[in-house]
C-alpha cells in the first residue's frame, strides 16, 4: 500500500479542481448498483468492467486487482477503474461484502472542446486508485442508500441514486483534497515494471499503460525514471535484451526468430540495440558466449569431487547463472570482458595480425569475409545498419542510409511526397490532412510526438519540425532531425529532407512539378488580369481580426511564391515588419483591405457588421475561403494542393 507522500504527485490540488470540474460538466449515467458477499471458494477473477465501476469493500480483507495492480484490502477499500479494466476479488479471510456502482460519463456538444482539454490533463473515468476512506462508515450508509434507492425502480428512485453518486464524488474529492486518507494505490513505476516484464514480447503503448492510473505517459515516465534510474523504454529494450541474449546463449534459433519472439520489430531492431548497448552483433554474441562456455568446462574430470551439502554451503545462485563463491560475486560484465578478450587474442594469433598497445585488433580484410559467409544474417544485418551523417542545426546527425520505420510531424505532406510513407505521423490530425494524402497515411499510427508516445513505434529515424524542446528526449529514442522550416524556403526544405531520407532524386523531381505548378499559376493571373491586385489573407472576426503577413503558411506561398501583392498598409505594417500576424480592430480593418480577401480558418466571417458589409471586396464578393486543412500546414502536398483551390477561386471570381 502507498501513503499520501508517495502519491502526491498523482493527486495534486490542482489535479483535484480538474477532475471536479470534468466531473460538473460532464453527462454522467448511472448504470446499475449492485451488492454482493464474495466468498473466498468463489472468487471474483477476470471481469471485465463493462463501464467505469467504483467498488467499495468491507467486512473482512482481500485483495482487489485491476489489470496489473493489486490493492490489499483491511477493513474498508474503495477502489475505482475505467471501462474495459480487469477486475479480480479474492478475500483473505471467509468473505467480504462488496458494492459495485456502474456508470457512464459522456460530454455535451457545446462543452465537448473544453472538456477535451481538461481530459488531456487527467481522466477521472479512467482512473485507478484504491484507498481507505477518512470516514469508511459514513460511505459504507452512502452505497447502502445508493443500493436502496437504485432497487427502488422509479424514476425519482433513480434520480436519488443518481444524487448519492454525486454525494461520493465529493466526498472521495473531498478526502484527496483534505489529505486525511490511506491510499491503497500501489507505485504506478513498480505496477509498470511488473506489467513490462510479464508482456515486453509484445507492442506495448505507454499511454496505455498510463491511462490505467489516470495519468500522462510524460508523468509516468517521469515516476518510473525517477525510481528505477531509467526512462521506460530503455527499460523495455533491456528486458528485450536480455531475453534475446539468453536465445542466442541456449537455442539454435535464428536471429530472426529470436528477435520476433523478444518483442523486436524484426531482426533489423535486434542488430541495431545491440550494437549499441554491446557493440556487436547478435552473432558475435552467441560466438563469445559459446567460447566461454568452452573456456569453463576445460579440464572437468579434474574438479574436486563434493557433496551437495557443501556445493549448497559455497555457492550461491544470482539471478540469471552469476554465482558468487566465497562471498565474491563474479559480474557478467567481468566474465563478458573475459570472454572477448580471449576471442580478440585468439583472432590475432590465428590470423597473424598484432595486437597495438591500445588493445584493438584490426584483422584482415579475408577474415572479415569469411566471418560475413559464415553468418549470413550478420551481413544482412550490417547492410542494413548502414548510416550517412546529416549536418543540421542541432549538428550532425548519424540517420540510417535507408530509413524503414519514420515518425514525423507537421511536415508529413514532404515525406508522403518524396515516396515514403511514415510509420507515425503526429500533429497530422484526421480531418485536418485528410482531403491531401489521406489514402498515402491511412496505415500510420496517429500519435502525439511525445517520447513515450513515440518510443512505443520503435522509430528507426524522427523528423521533427514542431517542438523543438522535445528534441533531446526524441533523439535518445533514435537518430533525430530538426527541421526549421520556418527558416527554410520550400527549395532548401525539399532538398534537406531528400537528404534525410536519401531522396535526392525524387526531391529534384517535386521541385520541378512544384516549380512548373507555380509559373502556370502566375501565367493565368497574369491572362485573368490579377497580376496588379492586392490581396489580404487573413482570420476575420466580429471584434477584430488577425491579418497575416508573408511569414505565414499562406502568406508564404501567396506573397513569396505565387508574387501576388499585399496592400500598402499590409506591406509596412506586417510585412515589412517581419510579424506572422498583426492583430486588427473592425474599425481599423479597411485600411488593410486588398482587392480581394482570403480568409483563413473554419470560422464564419461576420457578415452582420456594419464596417465588413462596406468593404469593397466584401461587396462585390471577391472572398476566397480557405479551411483549415490548407492554410494549417506548409508542406509541399498541402501547399500544392491550396495553390490549386486559391487559384481556381481567384480566376472564377475575376471573370
Amino acid at each position: 500500500m502507498q501513503e499520501k507522500a508517495e502519491v502526491s504527485q498523482m493527486v495534486t490540488p490542482e489535479i483535484i479542481d480538474t477532475m471536479a470540474r470534468i466531473w460538473a460538466r460532464s453527462i454522467i449515467t448511472l448504470i446499475d448498483v449492485r451488492v454482493q458477499n464474495i466468498v473466498s471458494q468463489y472468487p471474483l477473477e477476470h471481469y471485465k468492467m463493462p463501464s467505469s465501476m467504483f467498488i467499495y469493500a468491507c467486512g473482512g480483507e482481500a485483495q482487489i486487482q485491476l489489470n496489473e495492480t493489486a490493492f490489499g484490502i483491511e477493513r474498508f477499500g474503495l477502489v475505482h477503474g475505467g471501462k474495459g479494466s480487469l477486475l479480480s476479488i479474492s478475500p483473505t479471510g471467509e468473505s467480504v461484502r462488496t458494492f459495485m456502482v456502474f456508470y457512464k460519463a459522456e460530454s455535451p456538444l457545446f462543452l465537448k472542446r473544453y472538456l477535451q482539454q481538461l481530459l488531456d490533463q487527467v481522466n477521472p473515468f479512467v482512473q485507478q486508485y484504491g484507498y481507505t476512506p477518512s470516514n469508511p462508515i459514513l460511505v459504507l450508509d452512502l452505497f447502502q442508500q445508493m443500493m436502496n434507492a437504485w432497487n427502488g425502480g422509479k424514476a425519482m428512485n433513480q434520480l436519488q441514486a443518481k444524487s448519492f453518486l454525486y454525494q461520493l464524488i465529493h466526498g472521495v474529492y473531498r478526502d484527496f483534497e483534505e489529505g486525511e486518507v490511506r491510499y491503497l494505490q500501489p507505485d504506478p513505476s513498480l505496477s509498470t515494471k511488473v506489467y513490462l516484464d510479464k508482456h515486453y514480447r509484445e507492442p506495448i503503448m505507454f499511454k496505455e499503460i498510463a491511462d490505467m492510473f489516470g495519468i500522462s505517459g510524460g508523468q509516468l515516465t517521469r515516476l518510473f525514471k525517477k525510481k528505477e534510474g531509467m526512462s521506460l523504454q530503455e527499460y523495455l529494450i533491456q528486458r528485450r535484451i536480455e531475453a534475446a541474449c539468453h536465445g542466442l546463449k541456449n537455442t539454435e534459433a535464428t536471429i530472426k526468430e529470436i528477435a520476433a519472439g523478444t518483442g523486436f520489430v524484426d531482426e533489423k531492431n535486434l542488430f541495431r540495440m545491440f550494437k549499441k548497448y554491446y557493440k556487436m552483433t547478435p552473432s558475435d554474441y552467441r560466438k563469445i558466449n559459446a567460447l566461454s562456455m568452452q573456456v569453463d568446462g576445460i579440464d572437468n574430470d579434474s574438479h574436486i569431487h563434493y557433496n551437495e551439502r557443501e556445493l549448497a554451503n559455497l555457492v550461491k545462485s544470482h539471478r540469471d547463472g552469476e554465482s558468487s563463491m566465497f562471498g565474491q560475486v563474479r559480474s557478467k560484465e567481468m566474465l563478458f570482458a573475459a570472454a572477448m578478450s580471449l576471442m580478440l587474442l585468439l583472432t590475432a594469433c590465428t590470423s597473424g595480425t598484432p595486437v597495438n598497445n591500445r588493445g584493438t585488433v584490426n584483422p584482415p580484410a579475408e577474415t572479415q569475409q569469411s566471418k560475413q559467409t559464415e553468418v549470413p544474417e550478420t551481413k544482412a544485418s550490417e547492410a542494413a545498419s548502414q548510416t550517412r551523417t546529416i549536418s543540421t542545426v542541432k549538428g550532425d546527425v548519424e540517420v540510417p542510409s535507408n530509413p524503414q520505420r519514420v515518425v514525423v510531424d507537421y511536415l508529413v505532406g514532404d515525406v508522403v511526397a518524396l515516396g515514403v510513407t511514415p510509420l507515425g505521423v503526429a500533429r497530422a490530425t484526421r480531418g485536418e490532412t485528410e482531403a491531401v494524402y489521406s489514402n498515402q497515411i491511412k496505415d500510420s499510427v496517429n500519435i502525439k510526438m511525445e517520447p513515450e508516445d513515440v518510443m512505443s513505434l520503435e522509430p528507426d529515424l524522427i523528423i521533427l519540425a514542431w517542438g523543438e524542446e522535445n528534441y533531446d528526449d526524441l533523439s535518445k529514442i533514435a537518430p533525430t532531425i530538426y527541421v526549421p522550416y520556418g527558416d527554410m524556403t520550400t527549395e532548401e526544405r525539399i532538398r534537406f529532407m531528400g537528404d534525410i531520407l536519401n531522396k535526392p532524386e525524387e526531391a529534384e523531381a517535386v521541385l520541378n512539378a512544384y516549380a512548373s505548378k507555380i509559373e502556370e499559376a502566375k501565367l493565368a493571373f497574369t491572362n485573368a488580369g490579377l497580376s496588379d491586385k492586392t490581396v489580404t489573407l487573413g482570420e476575420f472576426s466580429d471584434k477584430s481580426s488577425s491579418v497575416a503577413g508573408a511569414k505565414h503558411a499562406v502568406g508564404v506561398l501567396i506573397y513569396n511564391e505565387l508574387q501576388m501583392k499585399a496592400p500598402p498598409k499590409v506591406q509596412s505594417d506586417i510585412i515589412a515588419a517581419d510579424k506572422y500576424w498583426g492583430e486588427v480592430s473592425m474599425e481599423a480593418l479597411p485600411a488593410y483591405m486588398g482587392d480581394y480577401l482570403i480568409a483563413l480558418g473554419d470560422t464564419e466571417v461576420p457578415a452582420d457588421q456594419a464596417i465588413w458589409k462596406l468593404l469593397p471586396a466584401v461587396q462585390q464578393n471577391r472572398i476566397v475561403m480557405v479551411g483549415s486543412s490548407l492554410s494549417w500546414s506548409t508542406d509541399i502536398m498541402t501547399s500544392s494542393a491550396l495553390i490549386d483551390h486559391i487559384v481556381n477561386q481567384l480566376l472564377a471570381l475575376a471573370k
